[in-house]
């Protein structure tokens, strides 16, 4: 599907792209990561030719893209950036509308184009139509600029940063929502990240460049199990596995652990709880040092008007330190049937949680080695 040959790029003496050789195939999701500077962002306007190598060559199915009008090659590549690119003063129907328009599609076809993207991203049309992109949130305003670079079907979409402005949950679900897409309508996808993180959730592919060229090039899984070398373990840092398991606690916590001061209003702590999501929160001192817990049963039996968290019963926890053997804290949670653990440091700050669900989700397929671990 994509292909460089041999591809350079320079600007004076400064060669941001070397020599790089790269096959990206039809159907994957690619994503490049590395360090900045490392040419992530340049290898990717170098497929659509925002910009022109100095050397080498770029294959679009078979075809060498220099011999394609840029316009045109355009036209068929989606174009996804972090800052979106909406037009502010045209409508979501309109903005969603601009390629085919280009492209002469009758007034018809635009239309039901547009409703069926709006409804793949369950966004209602009769709600969203004929909004302007002021009156969006950035997640939705996300999903219109997706939504443009798909509208004339194009075979691959090229994604630069796009939920890097993102807050961390609206960053999720945008997340989820190209994984969901991609597999459901299979686009080639080249994405560009400097998050691990990212990279790891939505990859079939991540490409780790340094300096203008790849220093490995391997499934999510390959990558975590096997580095290449020392800079791609330094890289991947926390999510590295050693020998079929995660070493330390801070390897399979997550860090988005939800806490609130023992000052906090009752009224405000079950307001955060709902927001959240959450059946208990994790209780601290002013100085964030971990005191207890306490969970929705206590909340709803003990809590009057008036009341902080702090005036409620709280629940003794363990913790766990952040660098304790990930194996143990594994182990402490079955043994003791616990839902939680906390992650502290050497002051007793919280600094996330350890559950079940997060260390499967840091272990990904690799199973733990010892034979008496049983979930």
């Amino acid at each position: 599907m994509i292909r460089f040959e041999n591809v350079s790029m320079a600007y004076g003496t400064n060669e941001v792209i070397r020599n790089l050789n790269l096959r990206i195939e039809e159907g994957q999701l690619a994503v490049l990561i590395g360090p900045s500077g490392c040419g992530k962002t340049t290898t990717l306007q170098i497929i659509n030719r925002l910009l022109n190598p100095t050397e080498g060559k770029v294959y679009l199915n078979g075809k060498d893209t220099q011999t394609i009008d840029p316009v045109q090659l355009r036209r068929g590549i989606g174009y996804v950036i972090q800052e979106i690119g909406l037009f502010p003063h045209m409508t979501i129907e309109q903005n969603i509308e601009v390629i085919p328009k280009l492209l002469g599609w009758p007034a018809e076809k635009r239309r039901a184009r547009t409703l069926d993207l709006l409804k793949l991203v369950d966004l209602d049309p009769d709600t969203y139509l004929k909004r302007y992109p002021s009156k969006l949130s950035g997640g939705q305003q996300q999903r219109i600029g997706l939504l443009r670079a798909l509208a004339v079907e194009p075979p691959v979409i090229l994604m630069d940063e796009p939920f890097g402005a993102l807050d961390p949950i609206t960053r999720e679900a945008m997340q989820d929502e190209i994984k969901q897409l991609q597999k459901k309508l299979k686009k080639t996808v080249v994405f560009v990240t400097h998050d691990m993180d990212e990279a790891i959730k939505i990859a079939d592919v991540i490409i780790l460049m340094k300096d203008g060229k790849i220093v490995q090039q391997a499934s999510p899984e390959q990558l975590l199990s096997a580095p290449a070398n020392e800079f791609v373990e330094q890289f991947i840092g926390k999510h590295r596995i050693y020998n079929g398991k995660a070493d330390k606690v801070e390897d399979v916590m997550n860090k988005r652990a939800f806490s609130v001061p023992k000052s906090t209003g009752i009224a405000k702590c079950i307001a955060l709880m709902e927001k959240h999501g959450v059946s208990g929160v994790l209780v601290t001192d002013e100085n964030d040092v971990f005191l207890g817990y306490v969970g929705i049963a206590e909340i709803r039996d003990e809590a009057k008007i008036g009341l902080t968290v702090g005036d409620l019963k709280l629940e003794h926890l363990p913790t766990v330190h952040l660098d304790s053997p990930a194996q143990g804290a594994f182990d402490m949670l079955i043994e003791q049937k616990l839902d939680i653990l906390a992650v502290v440091d050497d002051g007793g700050h919280i600094q996330g949680v350890v559950s079940k669900t997060s260390m499967v989700k840091s272990l990904a397929r690799v199973v733990w080695k010892r034979e008496d671990a049983h979930v």
